[in-house]
């Protein structure tokens, strides 16, 4: 009987073990390095590429959500997903393309306009040449490297001539400067990395250069890069000197771009009304307030704004305007305008910087650092709405808003950094926390699919 036992525990164990051995065979065969050559042939003078790791996406997808999470919910979704495309799209198609290594999407300035095309790493010629015929995709294909562009996107103003040329030129020419232009940082957790440069900007901006990588970490996911100063830039780029107290959701930046001041003076035109350039922002949403208004809904904003502009500007000649408060509907008091109930109370710091905001009297904090842009905070911030009634009722109903709001209840904080490192170069960092058995993968997953943005 003893050696009955015995025998059957050591079948038992040896079961496991060949079970344990098949399961790591198959996750090698399945989620094992593939070859990369696509990313040597990112084109020279791409304004813009995005390298997906198919291979670490898949595996950490696959981790998190049936191993890590066991998130039903996200199961479920995913099947429901997967069926109606299935239905939508007929049979599945094959296209040959090694789905399990660096997809890379790109855009490159080609006279007055921009190509935009994919790079995939192919591992059937036959079936990526079968199944793209007949598309409405111009493709090429050479030494196990594919780019696809869809025709459809550029409205004849390139010919199919031109672009076939194109896509057979950047298949068979490895990049001169491949390395210098996008380079590919694999590892575990970096799952997603972007470039960017030059005309993708406009002369105008701050910056001629950027790269970012996404990384997944345990409970977080992480952005780091580096952000190349554009010289040329008509504004130097500071650092932040004087800020809000944070609280709720904080934003602090000294790199503001143009076209928010520009949109502004157009919107206050019609008041003859104009602002000077903003040199400093930092302000703080607590959450967003909707009232039932005499002329309608009004949406309003429970902020602390503080703005330092690069000239004089008063806050009680902007908000005196007649035109505005008729326009706004608001009352205009001592130290403060009132919608209906609501307050927001203003105040003049020193001769160029102005406070608005729900808060009489604000809290300030002078800080020494590198920072040029400081995100922190709660994301909830971002989604709590209060009062509205039918119009509170209507969003919940919008799919994005209800994805929102249930991706950041499962976040925990968010900061995020441009630190000036020297006259030249900011380092990138960020990090957004996930509250405890809470993944960053299978949140954003479900996001994607409550939110629809999949469709």
């Amino acid at each position: 009987m003893y050696f009955r036992k015995s025998f059957f525990q050591f079948l038992s164990i040896f079961v496991l073990l060949v079970f344990a051995w098949l399961l790591l065979f198959f996750n090698q065969a399945i989620l094992a390095e593939k070859s990369n050559n696509n990313t040597l042939h990112v084109p020279d003078n791409a304004s813009f590429a995005i390298r997906i790791d198919g291979r670490e996406l898949a595996e950490k997808s696959l981790f998190s959500v049936f191993l890590e999470s066991k998130d039903e919910v996200v199961i479920s979704l995913l099947q429901q997903s997967v069926s109606k495309n299935l239905k939508n799209e007929g049979q599945f198609k094959n296209y040959g393309i090694d789905y399990l290594s660096d997809i890379v999407a790109f855009e490159l300035p080609y006279k007055n306009t921009f190509i935009q095309g994919i790079l995939v790493n192919v591992n059937n010629k036959q079936l990526f040449n079968k199944n793209l015929n007949g598309s409405k995709s111009i493709f090429a294909y050479h030494d196990g490297v594919g780019v696809i562009f869809n025709y459809s996107n550029f409205n004849d103003q390139i010919s199919i001539i031109e672009l076939k040329k194109i896509a057979d030129n950047i298949v068979k020419t490895p990049s001169k400067n491949a390395s210098g232009n996008f380079i590919a940082h694999h590892g575990t957790g970096k799952f997603i990395e972007t470039f960017s440069r030059g005309s993708y900007f406009g002369e105008a901006s701050y910056f001629s250069k950027t790269n970012a990588l996404f990384e997944l970490q345990e409970n977080s996911l992480l952005l780091s890069g580096k952000l190349e100063i554009n010289l040329k830039s008509p504004s130097e780029i500071r650092t932040l000197s004087k800020i809000i107290e944070p609280k709720g959701i904080h934003f602090s930046s000294t790199i503001i771009p143009t076209l928010l001041a520009d949109s502004l003076n157009g919107w206050l035109k019609q008041f003859s009304l104009k602002i000077p350039s903003i040199k400093t922002i930092s302000m703080n949403l607590i959450e967003t307030k909707i009232i039932n208004h005499s002329s309608g809904f009004f949406v309003i904003p429970q902020i602390e704004l503080f703005i330092n502009f690069d000239k004089n500007f008063s806050i009680q000649e902007l908000l005196s305007s007649p035109e505005l408060i008729t326009y706004l509907a608001y009352s205009l008091q001592k130290n403060h305008i009132s919608f209906q109930e609501e307050k927001l109370f203003f105040k003049q710091i020193n001769s160029n910087s102005i406070y608005i905001g729900i808060t009489e009297n604000p809290t300030f904090k002078n800080i020494n650092s590198n920072e040029s842009v400081k995100i922190q905070g709660d994301l909830k911030s971002l989604t709590t709405i209060k009062g509205g009634g039918l119009m509170t009722a209507f969003l919940e109903m919008m799919p994005i808003y209800s994805a929102s709001k249930n991706l950041v209840k499962h976040t925990e904080s968010l900061n995020l950094s441009f630190v000036k490192t020297n006259k030249k170069n900011i380092d990138l960092k960020g990090e957004l926390k996930f509250t405890k058995d809470h993944y960053p993968m299978n949140e954003l997953i479900k996001f994607l699919l409550v939110s629809q943005l999949l469709n």
